[in-house]
């Protein structure tokens, strides 16, 4: 049984056909639900003990139209809201449930509407985090937020401590190709250090693979990523996801190749590139395997590390983060092929921006991780 669109409306349709004996294949809907009326999720359902973040989920929809992302086709332009009451609800159950780590507000914009988070939820958050002060938020967010400095401040006040943002490429000829007008005729390297300087990290998204890229865009995105300081770089090749409007390009030119795989780090691609597939598929690998290389990693993070405001507020050190410093230590600072690096990085942070050690010995365990991911995408384990 395929139950599609939002539960909210075809889920209970399928509830009720099972109570009677009688599911049908398939339930969709091209309604979009009020938001008002969501029900608080079962997180007593989920154990807690296996989770590193938890989620929630205030808006659904994007006043943008990127041409490969389906957010839109799923969800909507209008940016469709719960209340503030909902949201400090949920978060009070997780609390009640005994959560204290990080969550993730997993809105593919939580600014897609800045006037209801301006006005109802970051001063609700501030609010409920008066007593709560470890517990810190992670979302997602458009280019533009850098412009608002009174919203960024007002963000990281109200617990955020991370964005992840769509840059996708520093070439304006590919960003006007994706119709990713927010991010044209900017300069981004300084508008994500503007976020960062506001005492945000700033996680990324990249694309190569458009039709306007050429050779020389491998090199560009390892240079912007370098110089931006962003540690958490998630780069993928151009993939073209039914229901956007550069599958339905792309079908109509007979250039897909296959079911995309969902993946967007995997290495793979459904679209048959204009550019060379060897010289795509090894550029894509060059990058990788450079801006997760000890070397450059360790230096990206001294380049965030130099910009980033340090939050007033600090989770007090748990009894995990102690466990995972001594084993980093072990595994990274002795045994690791990077233990130069490691090493460097440490000391490097203890004398000129202590107070960031702690986050500074955490992106050294994230490297190793990303460093394994790449193996793994670009088949060179």
């Amino acid at each position: 049984h395929f139950v599609l669109g939002e539960a909210e409306i075809t889920l209970p349709q399928f509830l009720a056909d099972v109570a009677r004996g009688h599911p049908q294949p398939i339930y969709t809907t091209d309604e979009f639900p009020d938001l008002r009326y969501s029900p608080i999720p079962r997180y007593d359902l989920v154990d807690l003990r296996r989770y590193a973040t938890m989620s929630i989920q205030f808006s659904r929809g994007c006043p943008f139209n990127c041409d490969f992302c389906n957010v839109t086709a799923l969800f909507g332009h209008r940016v469709r809201t719960k209340t503030a009451q909902q949201i400090v609800a949920e978060l009070d159950y997780l609390y009640r449930l005994g959560w204290r780590g990080e969550v993730f507000f997993v809105d593919d914009n939580l600014i897609g509407n800045k006037k209801i988070l301006r006005t109802e939820l970051l001063p609700a958050l501030i609010e409920w985090r008066r007593d709560k002060r470890g517990i810190a938020f992670q979302t997602q967010v458009s280019i533009n937020l850098a412009d608002d400095v009174a919203l960024m401040d007002q963000m990281v006040e109200a617990g955020f401590s991370t964005v992840f943002v769509g840059i996708e490429t520093p070439d304006d000829g590919s960003l006007a190709e994706c119709s990713k007008k927010q991010n044209l005729s900017r300069d981004l390297v300084a508008d994500v250090k503007r976020m960062q300087r506001a005492g945000i990290q700033v996680q990324g998204g990249f694309i190569v693979g458009f039709d306007n890229d050429t050779s020389s865009i491998f090199q560009r995105q390892i240079e912007f990523i370098q110089n931006s300081g962003i540690v958490t770089a998630m780069v993928g090749l151009l993939q073209a996801m039914p229901g956007t409007e550069l599958y339905h390009r792309l079908l109509r030119e007979g250039r897909l190749r296959s079911k995309v795989s969902g993946d967007n780090v995997d290495g793979t691609t459904n679209v048959i590139p204009l550019m060379n597939f060897d010289v795509l598929r090894d550029g894509y690998r060059r990058i990788l395997e450079s801006i997760y290389s000890p070397e450059y990693y360790y230096q990206r993070v001294k380049t965030f590390l130099r910009e980033y405001k340090a939050p007033k507020i600090k989770a007090p050190l748990s009894l995990d983060y102690i466990v995972a410093f001594f084993r980093a230590n072990l595994h990274l600072g002795i045994l690791g092929s990077e233990r130069a690096e490691y090493w460097k990085l440490l000391f490097w942070t203890l004398f000129r921006r202590p107070q960031l050690f702690p986050l500074a010995v955490t992106f050294a365990i994230y490297g190793y991780h990303f460093r394994k991911i790449c193996e793994m995408a670009t088949g060179s384990a």
